[in-house]
């Protein structure tokens, strides 16, 4: 009889741990329509990006119950060394996060704000970050803003907006964090593709970022480039025929280690979440350094470097 109930204790566990990691998986992308739907819940925090301080254009209209972040200088990436747009310290990051009111039981919708263009990669950047950090529990509003206000029906907000804070604890994921380091070994033993999400110009060394020393990309790189996995606004993935077409054409092997770049891993974070979120490739990695890191380096090789 004992033996009976413990195997009932044992079953009601795992269904247990089953219906509460359910409740933890989110959906890389949610629309609008399911926003609406959610916008109340009790764990949702809904934050609103913006590629720099635009609370003026925040403040003049915003999904209800969403946190202005500012991108570029919120602390979301850091300067560590010579090297700009690192992921920050896992305990600065949790702090960050915790003062928008993020615990571990948040569901974290990244909204890709700006009415006219809505910069996705920036959101796919700051979704990485919760990945790295541990938080699965986060989804990426496709259309971001854009897509909110087409809809007269959806409420909208206006002012700024606080929250309480709340205490966010980090269990860094290495796996979804690719290095120099990480770099070199694939170099060396091609255990991992090279995917540089990098306008063409870039990657065929024609033009070059401030943020790098020199022109030209990681040696056997395919590229992949972001611009190309968004529609032509820029507020939303393109459809699944014209991502598996750009996939296609650079040669991206899904089956493989992947690990995704650019200049500052600002691009290569939109690119990352196609290949990681988008066509399921659990073996898909960010270098956050990028080729600002690479290049840093002198003695590092770089392919379709002008010639001098």
């Amino acid at each position: 009889m004992l033996a009976k109930r413990i195997i009932q204790w044992t079953v009601a566990f795992i269904t247990l741990l089953s219906l509460s990691a359910l409740a933890q998986a989110a959906q890389p992308l949610v629309n609008s329509a399911w926003l609406k739907q959610h916008l109340n819940d009790k764990n949702v925090v809904i934050l609103d990006v913006y590629d720099g301080d635009q609370r003026a254009a925040f403040a003049a209209g915003h999904i209800p119950g969403a946190l202005f972040t500012d991108f570029l200088h919120d602390g979301w990436r850091v300067k560590i060394g010579a090297v700009p747009g690192m992921l920050p310290p896992p305990e600065a990051a949790a702090k960050l996060i915790g003062g928008f009111g993020i615990d571990n039981n948040s569901h974290v919708i990244v909204v890709p704000g700006g009415r006219e263009r809505a910069d996705f990669n920036a959101a796919a950047r700051i979704y990485w970050t919760f990945k790295v950090l541990g938080h699965d529990n986060v989804s990426i509003l496709n259309g971001g803003d854009k897509a909110w206000f087409a809809d007269a029906s959806n409420p909208v907000a206006k002012g700024a907006t606080t929250a309480t804070p709340k205490k966010f604890v980090a269990h860094l994921r290495p796996e979804y964090l690719a290095t120099r380091d990480d770099v070199k070994r694939a170099l060396q033993t091609h255990d991992a593709q090279l995917v540089d999400a990098r306008p063409a110009g870039q990657y065929e060394g024609k033009v070059k970022s401030p943020a790098v020393r020199v022109a030209g990309t990681l040696p056997g790189a395919v590229d992949a480039p972001a611009v190309d996995f968004a529609t032509p606004d820029g507020t939303r993935l393109a459809d699944a025929a014209t991502i598996d077409k750009v996939l296609a054409k650079a040669g991206a092997k899904l089956s493989s280690p992947q690990i995704s770049f650019c200049n500052t891993g600002h691009l290569g974070s939109g690119t990352w979440f196609v290949l990681s979120e988008i066509k399921g490739n659990k073996k898909a990695r960010l270098y956050d350094g990028s080729m600002a890191d690479w290049t840093s380096d002198p003695k590092l090789p770089v392919a379709n470097q002008p010639r001098g």
